[in-house]
């Protein structure tokens, strides 16, 4: 039946989709020729022909998502949404629309509503390898990392030769723990496209996850053709070679993306100073009077260090600091253990400890509980505050908060639910003063802290801590149950689908015999 009533006369299809219609066909005719300028790349013709149409027809669906696509290309996002949806208020039986959408969304980091519109797409379509992917891809990044797998799967079946599509099936394997079939998977992704950064960066991180370090460290050096990691060049020349012999050369170490980064791999910036040279290396400028301190052998200037760029200062070596781990990092062996890199203002670490001490007897323990970001993969990564109890029950410790933003509902939380105070130090911004959080770390006996910074300044000092992570922590990536990098710091870490209970109970009994054994306080 199509819809209609008996005896009811049938309903003349819109202007856009009546074959019959001239201005119907004329109008098809216009949108093709303006979809394939778009697709030559001429966005102006493109423009000019789906305005043409919609001129005339100001709700021809197939021009306004062309329009979309246009807006999409110039990075206006909202616009380009706003049109597609038109298009679909019209006509929402077309996959490449809803498709497009998501794409769309997921520009702008809508990860949900990303993912909602490629399921539409996926429900219209469902045998469209490339909208199953993407479809994956988004429910990995709102925490659906096991709801992505079929979908991943199923467009790797159906098109085999798909961009990325091994690659992303194994990045999300790897992300779910199955370490040994993501392994499989990047290696099939790197047979078919060797030259895939995305699959040799993900790669990359895997490998040096599961204590790969040889292989590993080559594979990440392909993070520069990845969207994240683009800026990162900055139009520089990087080295390619680091000499074991470095006497009277000038060294530019810069920066990437992160601050718990920038901390791990400022661990190797004494290797270098070791080797002779005259390094400069350049930082966030909220740790750049940490670590001006920490590495007395350098000069720490705050980013951006423009004078690289103008050719004010000339350097022998330019390479951004992930790139020293090919050279100095490539078997456990390599890694120095004992070996603290952060030394904390004296004069503020003196007085946080005075102000420590003040709060009462007992070991004093710093708690960090997630990051900051907000939808992406953070369930699945990080904890909540209840989550904590198993920790919050330990008797005669003080707890201190070393989240670094704003916290105060989930403080109040803790308090209600369980009846135990953490303490914050209101007058300390732990997000921008990075040397004030420092120096408060180092008086602590322990920390306790998801996968943030914090762990990381806590490796730094020395100071001991757990680590928790939101998926397994592979075999082969502690030295010696610790963190390679950080050998004061132990890591664990759990099944995403797991609940985070187990975790912080094993926590709990770790952080009670580390205090039992050293008198903790």
């Amino acid at each position: 039946m199509n819809g209609r009533r008996k005896g009811e006369p049938p309903r003349r299809p819109a202007t856009w989709a009546d074959p019959a219609n001239p201005d119907g066909l004329r109008h098809a005719h216009a949108v093709v020729a303006a979809m394939r300028a778009l697709q030559a790349g001429d966005l102006q013709a493109a423009r000019s022909g789906f305005r043409q149409v919609l001129d005339e027809n100001i709700e021809h669906p197939d021009a306004l998502h062309g329009m979309g696509l246009v807006a999409r290309q110039l990075r206006q996002h909202e616009i380009a949404a706003d049109l597609i949806r038109k298009a679909i208020r019209i006509n929402p039986r077309v996959a490449g629309y809803w498709s497009n959408l998501g794409n769309v969304l997921q520009d702008l980091e809508r990860w949900q509503d990303a993912a909602e519109a490629y399921a539409e797409a996926v429900r219209l379509e469902p045998r469209h390898a490339a909208i199953r992917q993407n479809l994956g891809s988004a429910l990995n990044m709102i925490d659906r990392s096991y709801d992505a797998l079929p979908h991943l799967r199923e467009a790797l079946r159906l098109d085999p030769g798909l961009p990325d599509a091994a690659a992303n099936y194994a990045t999300v394997l790897s992300r779910v723990g199955e370490y040994a079939a993501a392994d499989r998977f990047f290696r099939k992704a790197l047979a078919k496209a060797p030259e895939s950064a995305v699959a040799n960066y993900n790669f990359g991180c895997t490998l040096m996850w599961t204590g790969h370090w040889a292989e590993g460290w080559p594979l990440y050096e392909r993070r520069f053709g990845v969207h994240s990691y683009r800026n990162s060049l900055r139009g520089l020349t990087v080295s390619t070679e680091l000499p074991a012999v470095l006497q009277g050369r000038r060294a530019f170490l810069y920066r990437e993306q992160g601050i718990g980064d920038e901390i791990r791999f400022a661990t190797m910036v004494p290797d270098v100073v070791e080797r002779g040279a005259e390094v400069t290396l350049e930082t966030s400028p909220k740790l750049r009077a940490l670590l001006a301190r920490s590495l007395p052998g350098a000069r720490v200037v705050a980013a951006p260090f423009r004078a690289v760029e103008t050719g004010a200062e000339a350097f022998d070596i330019v390479m951004p600091t992930g790139s020293l781990g090919r050279h100095l990092r490539m078997g456990a062996d390599r890694f120095p253990r004992d070996r603290p890199l952060l030394r904390p203002d004296p004069d503020r670490a003196a007085q946080l400890r005075l102000r420590l001490d003040a709060l009462g007897a007992g070991p004093k323990v710093g708690l960090c509980w997630r990051s900051s970001a907000h939808g992406r993969l953070r369930s699945q990564t990080y904890a909540a505050a209840a989550d904590l109890e198993p920790i919050l029950a330990l008797p005669g410790v003080v707890f201190v908060n070393l989240q670094y933003d704003e916290c105060t509902e989930e403080i109040a939380e803790i308090r209600e639910r369980f009846g135990v105070i953490v303490h914050r130090f209101a007058d300390l911004d732990l997000f921008d003063d990075l040397d004030g959080s420092a120096a408060l770390t180092a008086g602590l006996d322990f920390v306790v802290s998801a996968n943030t910074s914090v762990a990381t300044i806590a490796g730094g000092l020395g100071v001991p801590a757990v680590e928790f992570h939101g998926r397994p922590v592979p075999d082969g990536y502690p030295i010696g149950g610790t963190d390679p990098w950080f050998s004061s710091v132990q890591p664990l870490g759990k099944r995403i689908a797991d609940p985070w209970n187990p975790t912080m109970r094993k926590i709990a009994e770790i952080l009670r015999g580390r205090l039992m054994t050293s008198g903790g306080g």
